[in-house]
């Protein structure tokens, strides 16, 4: 796994998902993957925020904030996300 998951507290209805390794994420670049893969992105030049259930908030620090309150949809959405932007889970080391 290529990040950390954390609900900010119990009663959050949010994840936040944090990369293991400190990397930046150009969202200029990361707006157009995302599109092509069928997102809706608002690109707001400091974050892109992408429409749809739940809703994410993806951070040039490779952050990114899910708007739900279940573990399994957020670290779904958020692994779609890596994907489409290239941040993929590695295979584990051999």
């Amino acid at each position: 796994m290529t990040y950390y998951l954390l609900k900010p507290c119990r009663t959050a209805t949010a994840f936040i998902s944090t990369l293991k390794q400190a990397r930046r994420v150009d969202l200029g670049a990361a707006a157009e993957r995302l599109r092509l893969k069928g997102w809706v992105v608002s690109d707001m030049k400091v974050m892109l925020i992408l429409d749809g259930e739940p809703e994410l908030t993806v951070y040039e620090s490779g952050k990114i904030l899910v708007k739900t309150d279940e573990e399994a949809a957020a670290r779904a959405s958020i692994d779609r996300v890596y994907e489409a932007i290239g941040i993929s889970t590695p295979l584990a080391a051999a």
